[in-house]
C-alpha cells in the first residue's frame, strides 16, 4: 500500500542528517521516506518507485543538487515537487533553481517543524483544484517579483558605497529596512582580542557593547563561531533575533544581528544573507585597496620624515602642521571625509621637496630669488608624485595649492579667493603658523602671539578671512600646545 502514502525521497551525502530526516518524515501520518546518498542513487530510486517529492541537498560530491534537478526535469518529471536544502541560498542559486523547476527551499539549519510545514504545503498543493493552484502560482510570482526588487535595490545601494565604512552602514540600513527590524548591529571580528567590536548600528539606544568570544549567550557570537545563521525566538523579556556571520571567501570577518518583537522567518534570513553575500566582494575590494593605499602612504611618510631629518630645523614639521590643520577642521565642523583628506595630504604636503637639491633645501642662509623660484616648484612635484599613486583628487589639490594666497599672489598657479580649494586654505594657515613659530639659522622664531597677529593682519590678503578667523578663535579657546623655544620649534619660512 506504499502507493497510498506521500512518498518523499531524501538525497543527502550526510548519513546522520539523512537518517534523522527519514525518522521525522515517517513519523508524519500518511508519509513514507526513501533515501539516497548521492545523485546517481537518487535517479535510480526515482525511476523505480512512485516518488511524490524530493528533498535534495545542493552541495554533494559527484552530481550536485542542481545537476540532479536538471536531470529530473529532462527525464520528464515536470510536476514532481523538488525541495532544495542549502546552508546559504544565494540569488544566483535561487534563479538557477527556479529556472529548472525547484519547488521550494529549506535553509539549513532548519527545524523539524519547518520541514513538516514545507512537506505538508507541497502535499496540499498537489491536491488543490485548478483555481487554487492558479492562485498559488500568482502568489509565487509575486514573491519572486519582490525578491528581484530587493536584489536590484540591494545591489544599487551597496555598489554606491564609496568606502568600507559606508558599505557597512548600507548593510545595516538595508537589513533593518527589508526585515522591519527595530535594531540592527554590524560587528567586526578581532581574533587577537577575541571579541566582536560594534562597527555600525541603527535603532540601538547608546553604544552596543563589545562582545567577548568567550561568552556563549549572544546570538551573533554563536553565528560567528559556528559560521551558521541563527534565528532565536523572543524569550525572557528579550526580542526575537536573527544573527548571520559576515564572511569573505570563507573567512569570518564579523556578523550582523537584528532584533524585533515579532518572530523572524526564513524569508528574513534569505534577504539578510543576500545582502551580506552581495556586500562581501565589495568589502574585500575596499579592504584590499585601503591596505595598498595605507602602505603607499606610510612609505611616502617615511620619505618625508627622512627629508625632514636632514635638517634639524624642519624635524616633524609635517606631523605638527597636520595636527594643527585637523584641530582647525574639527573646530570648523568639517566632515569626517574632509578631515581624513587633510590628514593624508597634511603628512605629505611637502613630499615634493624630494625633487629639490639639498644645497638649496638645506641652505643655512636666506634664499636668493633664483633659489626661491626653484623651491616654489615643490607643490607641483608633490602633486605629481601623489597623483601617480592614485590618491583622491582632493588630496592632490591640497598638496598642489597649499601655498596659494587669497589675494592671488601665491604659487604655483596664482589662484585667488574661492578659486583656491577650501581644504588647501585650511592647510595654508596651519603651515604658515608653524613656519613663523619655527627657528631658522637666519632668524629667530616668532612668539605665539606674534604669529597670531600676523595671521590676523593678513586675513583677506594671504589667508581666507573665514579660515583665519576660525584659527584665531581656536587659539582664543585654548592654551598653546607647546612652548616655542628652539628645542621644540620646527620648519622654516620655505615650508
Amino acid at each position: 500500500m506504499l502507493e497510498e502514502k506521500f512518498n518523499v525521497l531524501i538525497v543527502d551525502d550526510d548519513d546522520v542528517l539523512r537518517e534523522n530526516l527519514k525518522l521525522v518524515i515517517t513519523s508524519i501520518d500518511g508519509f513514507y521516506a526513501y533515501e539516497a546518498s548521492d545523485g546517481y542513487r537518487a535517479l535510480e530510486i526515482l525511476y523505480k518507485y512512485p516518488i511524490d517529492a524530493i528533498l535534495l541537498d545542493v552541495n554533494m560530491p559527484g552530481l550536485s543538487g542542481l545537476e540532479v534537478l536538471k536531470m529530473i526535469r529532462q527525464a520528464g518529471y515536470k510536476n514532481l515537487s523538488v525541495i532544495l536544502m542549502t546552508g546559504y541560498p544565494s540569488i544566483e542559486l535561487s534563479v538557477e533553481a527556479l529556472r529548472n523547476g525547484a519547488t521550494d527551499f529549506l535553509i539549513k539549519p532548519f527545524t523539524f517543524q519547518q520541514l513538516k510545514n514545507v512537506l505538508q504545503k507541497v502535499k496540499d498543493k498537489q491536491s488543490l483544484p485548478l483555481d487554487e493552484s492558479y492562485a498559488s502560482l500568482v502568489r509565487l510570482l509575486k514573491q519572486k517579483i519582490r525578491e528581484q526588487t530587493i536584489l536590484f535595490t540591494v545591489s544599487d545601494r551597496l555598489t554606491s558605497s564609496g568606502n568600507v565604512t559606508q558599505l557597512y552602514k548600507e548593510i545595516v540600513s538595508l537589513s533593518r529596512e527589508f526585515t522591519s527590524s527595530e535594531e540592527a548591529i554590524f560587528y567586526l571580528l578581532d581574533w587577537k582580542k577575541a571579541c566582536l567590536l560594534p562597527a555600525v548600528w541603527e535603532g540601538y539606544s547608546g553604544t552596543p557593547p563589545i562582545l567577548s568570544l568567550l561568552k556563549e549567550d549572544h546570538p551573533v557570537i554563536k553565528a560567528c563561531k559556528d559560521n551558521l545563521p541563527y534565528i532565536l525566538p523572543a524569550q525572557n523579556g528579550h526580542k526575537s533575533s536573527l544573527a548571520v556571520p559576515f564572511q569573505i571567501k570563507g573567512e569570518t570577518f564579523g556578523g550582523l544581528v537584528l532584533f524585533r518583537k515579532t518572530p523572524y522567518h526564513q524569508e528574513d534570513l534569505f534577504v539578510t544573507n543576500l545582502i551580506l553575500e552581495r556586500a562581501a566582494p565589495l568589502a574585500e575590494n575596499f579592504i584590499l585597496y585601503e591596505s595598498i593605499f595605507l602602505n603607499l602612504h606610510d612609505a611616502l611618510r617615511a620619505l618625508v620624515k627622512t627629508l625632514e631629518a636632514k635638517d634639524p630645523y624642519t624635524k616633524e614639521h609635517s606631523e605638527r602642521v597636520t595636527n594643527l590643520a585637523i584641530r582647525l577642521a574639527e573646530a570648523m565642523g568639517l566632515s569626517e571625509g574632509e578631515i581624513e583628506s587633510l590628514r593624508f595630504a597634511g603628512h605629505l604636503h611637502d613630499i615634493g621637496k624630494v625633487g629639490i637639491q639639498d644645497k638649496i633645501l638645506l641652505k643655512p642662509a636666506k634664499l636668493t630669488p633664483e633659489e626661491y623660484e626653484i623651491i616654489k616648484k615643490h607643490p607641483i612635484i608633490g602633486a605629481e608624485i601623489v597623483g601617480h599613486i592614485g590618491l583622491l583628487k582632493d588630496e592632490v589639490l591640497i598638496i598642489k595649492h597649499h601655498h596659494e594666497r587669497w589675494d592671488g599672489k601665491g604659487y604655483p598657479d596664482g589662484l585667488a579667493g574661492e578659486e583656491i580649494p577650501f581644504l588647501a586654505r585650511i592647510l595654508a594657515v596651519a603651515d604658515t603658523y608653524d613656519a613663523m613659530t619655527s627657528r631658522r639659522p637666519y632668524r629667530p622664531p616668532l612668539s605665539h602671539e606674534e604669529a597670531l597677529k600676523e595671521i590676523r593682519e593678513n586675513a583677506g590678503k594671504q589667508f581666507d578671512p573665514y579660515v583665519a578667523q576660525a584659527f584665531l578663535d581656536l587659539w582664543a579657546k585654548e592654551i598653546p600646545v607647546r612652548e616655542l623655544d628652539h628645542g621644540r620649534s620646527v620648519s622654516g619660512s620655505i615650508a
